[in-house]
């Protein structure tokens, strides 16, 4: 694809070039200067940087105690064990850091190590990460969070979901910030409505060296990981890193198992202090194992063992566990630029690219005259009875930039910049070959090889095949201005999204070419004033939105030619406003925070059963609005009576649907109702001992209940997640550097319940609809479940 490959190379070299050109005035060859430490001395700076969870015109204050931190990142001396950080940006940001995420288990991803903050709902399907987790935000599920990485944005940009498990190695994750609400003005994202979270890799280290890391768990879990450092490279300003993982463990619940390759590369060149160009690099590649997902009554009855079978059985072959696969690979580059070109005024470039490729498994058995492609039938030499491969095939070429100037003058700082994206993803149901003896695709893939079946006259056959395009344009003005000795600062900005989205058809279908174009002014306002060193308070009020699903533009068929899901008409963007007021204390010794939170959307997204034509189909439409509002308390303490380091974290979330919710040819009575997977209230407490050799790591989070209907018949019942970590930081020896042994413990009890909703219903039981329809009881509502009880060994050092 010439077209993909052109863009990629420009808008991957535009930052490098212009760097270079504009940086060769003075700055080239200057490296940074090695500025002494003084071991154990706390350390207040403010870092600039070219994107991350702050505003881009005002860092976070970072307390570091300068060369006293262990190779695996840890100070010892981090808030809440590593569970806070001193902000200052006006408006919620909740952050981890390597404090906490070095105490995990190494395999832990984004999602998994924010399970404690106050606003996040987090639900794991595996004990491990190697799935990546399910995130609710605030009563908003995780695709209509912003997610930016190292930079990039990261969400599907069809659907806007994303998946932690392709991104970084735990032993390589330096902080993750969530920031419920509210994105800053530069954030790339068109799937922000709930807000937005960045996750950012370690640098890489001015000394030569590695860090190695093995463990091995429950399920015959291992994972091998290796990381090798070039340090400072003479006096050319650059130093890097790249590392290796494998990570694999059987399936908790039945057959199959998890696999996951993975690398990270990450290499800085610093002009000067203040200049500086970063390459980051992450591929990965992953098969997983599906599992089938229980109602209530199939839980109760079977427990964990609701779930594909272990043998093929030619008498029910659909069941078979090798036909629940999603296997993926992907690539996801970015290259931040950040240069200084006079007193005053900045430049930030950021390109990137997202490559991808892979399916989620899938299964059909032929009917004899019955082979479609599309809505039109096709000959096929296929025999009645054959159970065929019909897996979602998904493959992505995706380009951006995002670059900004920032001016300072007097009181003001000014941004002005400009985001764009182009991206196309392919979306297909490809059929291929089932050994009808044995079982099992030919290849799980789906898409390529000699094993695909092929029509009469020798295309491949598809079920479905659609290209997604879509195009994005962001423009963004911000002014901040700072009063009264910098105790008071005022923030106002615009962003203005100007997406074009079409899709192209084919196989044939009821309309081969669809397309959408959305405008949305994104305004956002703050305030923030400090008493003192130690007290701020803040307001904020901000807009967001989130692009509509691009399935609601194209239609998909089953092989027999039956629609399996409808195409919409004018699905308008979520749109969301949000206002904040939040208060934040911090000393020498407690850091906490307390913020107060009201949230209004409109032209909310779901999947509802309605009529297409006289045919009932689910379908994606707007389905009204719905009001969010409460309260976020996080406390975390610096080391107290002695080493402990305590955290405790809590949100009371108001949330209720404002309208009634069409359903077929009336509506149901949904207004006032809870959202579905929206906990009243949720409290978490960590507590961290560290005393440099032993250390301990105890969590508990309290997840209230849940409703998994919208008509609020059927729910989640209140549980409690925990987890504990202990080990032993050994004293450098010979080459080793703060080589450790380490035990996670997860699910100590080992209880076995359901943890999320997989899949909401309209309702489980009968009911009636607002105009006196009798509705019979639905199709009902299906559960995600907590792993068991599961404790991992590991055993790293650095050299």
């Amino acid at each position: 694809m010439p077209y993909f490959r052109t863009s990629a190379v420009q808008f991957l070299l535009t930052g490098t070039i212009l760097g270079s050109l504009l940086v060769g005035q003075g700055a080239v060859g200057q490296t940074l200067p090695n500025h002494a430490k003084v071991p154990g001395k706390v350390i207040t700076k403010k870092h600039k940087k070219p994107y991350g969870p702050v505003s881009s015109t005002s860092g976070p204050e970072e307390i570091q105690v300068a060369g006293s931190s262990t190779v695996q990142g840890v100070t010892r001396h981090a808030p809440g064990g590593g569970l806070m950080r001193v902000e200052t940006r006006s408006g919620t940001i909740q952050s981890v850091t390597r404090d906490f995420i070095a105490k995990q288990p190494p395999s832990a991803n984004p999602v998994q190590v924010l399970a404690l903050a106050p606003s996040a709902f987090v639900t794991l399907t595996e004990p491990y990460g190697i799935a990546g987790g399910n995130l609710m935000l605030r009563g908003l599920p995780g695709d209509h969070v912003g997610w930016i990485y190292n930079g990039a944005p990261v969400n599907d940009v069809g659907d806007g979901g994303f998946y932690a498990n392709q991104t970084s190695d735990g032993d390589n994750l330096k902080s993750v910030s969530l920031m419920p609400g509210s994105a800053d003005i530069d954030t790339p994202s068109i799937s922000a409505a709930a807000g937005s979270a960045y996750a950012e890799l370690i640098d890489p280290s001015h000394k030569r060296g590695g860090f190695v890391d093995f463990s091995y768990g429950s399920y015959n879990m291992h994972r091998e990981f290796i990381r090798l450092e070039t340090g400072d490279i003479g006096n050319s300003g650059v130093r890097a890193f790249a590392s290796f993982s494998n990570t694999a463990a059987n399936n908790w619940r039945g057959p199959g198992k998890f696999g996951r390759k993975h690398v990270d590369f990450k290499l800085i060149k610093d002009f000067t202090p203040d200049s500086r160009w970063t390459v980051n690099a992450s591929y990965n590649t992953n098969v997983l194992q599906l599992d089938m997902n229980p109602t209530k009554d199939q839980f109760e009855k079977y427990g964990k063992h609701y779930d594909f079978s272990s043998h093929y059985d030619p008498n029910n072959k659909t069941d078979y566990y090798k036909y629940g696969l999603d296997a993926f690979q992907n690539l996801i580059a970015s290259a931040p630029l950040s240069l200084k070109l006079a007193d005053g005024l900045r430049f930030d470039d950021t390109p990137y690219l997202w490559w991808g490729s892979g399916s989620i498994g899938g299964v059909s058995t032929i009917t004899n005259g019955q082979t479609f492609s599309g809505n039109q039938p096709v000959n096929v030499d296929v025999a009645d009875g054959t159970t065929v491969y019909t897996p979602l095939y998904f493959s992505y070429h995706r380009t951006g930039n995002n670059a900004k100037l920032t001016w300072q003058k007097g009181h003001n700082t000014v941004t002005f910049g400009w985001w764009y994206e182009w991206s196309r993803t392919n979306q297909s149901t490809p059929v291929s070959y089932i050994n009808q003896q044995t079982g099992g695709p030919a290849n799980i893939y789906g898409d390529y090889g000699p094993h695909i079946y092929k029509t009469s006259d020798g295309n491949r056959w598809y079920l479905n095949d659609h290209n997604t395009f879509t195009q994005v344009n962001m423009l963004y003005l911000g002014d901040k201005l700072s009063l009264l000795n910098d105790k008071l600062e005022l923030q106002a900005g615009l962003r203005v999204a100007m997406v074009n989205r079409k899709v192209d058809s084919y196989v044939p279908n009821i309309q081969q070419h669809r397309g959408q174009n959305v405008f949305e002014p994104l305004p956002q306002f703050s305030a923030s004033y400090r008493f003192n060193s130690h007290h701020q308070l803040y307001v904020l009020g901000t807009t967001n939105f989130k692009m509509p699903n691009n399935n609601t533009l194209f239609e998909l068929y089953n092989a027999d030619g039956s629609m399996s899901t409808a195409p919409s008409s004018n699905v308008k963007p979520e749109y969301a406003i949000e206002e904040e007021i939040g208060y934040r204390y911090h000393d020498d010794l407690f850091v906490g925070e307390i913020s107060f939170f009201n949230y209004n959307f409109t032209n909310r997204q779901m999947g509802v059963l309605s009529y297409f034509g006289s045919a009932p189909m689910s379908t994606t439409m707007n389905v009204g609005n719905q009001t969010s509002r409460g309260v976020d308390v996080q406390l975390g303490t610096r080391p107290i009576l002695g080493h402990f380091r305590p955290y405790i974290s809590f949100e009371y979330l108001d949330a209720t649907m404002d309208s009634n919710i069409q359903y077929l040819s009336d509506y149901l009575h949904t207004k006032g109702k809870r959202p579905v997977s929206t906990p009243k209230e949720m409290g978490a407490l960590g507590i961290d001992w560290d005393n440099g050799h032993i250390f301990a790591n105890f969590n508990l989070k309290y997840i209230g209940s849940q409703y998994s209907t919208l008509v609020n018949d059927e729910k989640i019942h209140p549980y409690i997640m925990d987890t504990v970590t202990i080990g032993y930081r050994f004293s450098n020896k010979w080459h080793l550097r703060s080589p450790q042994i380490q035990l996670n413990f997860q699910n100590l009890a080992g209880s076995l319940y359901r943890n999320g909703v997989y899949s909401m219903s309209p309702f489980a039981h009968a009911t009636t609809g607002l105009y006196g329809t009798q509705f019979a009881a639905g199709s009902a509502p299906t559960y995600t479940l907590s792993p068991g009880f599961a404790v991992s060994f590991s055993i790293s050092t650095g050299f």
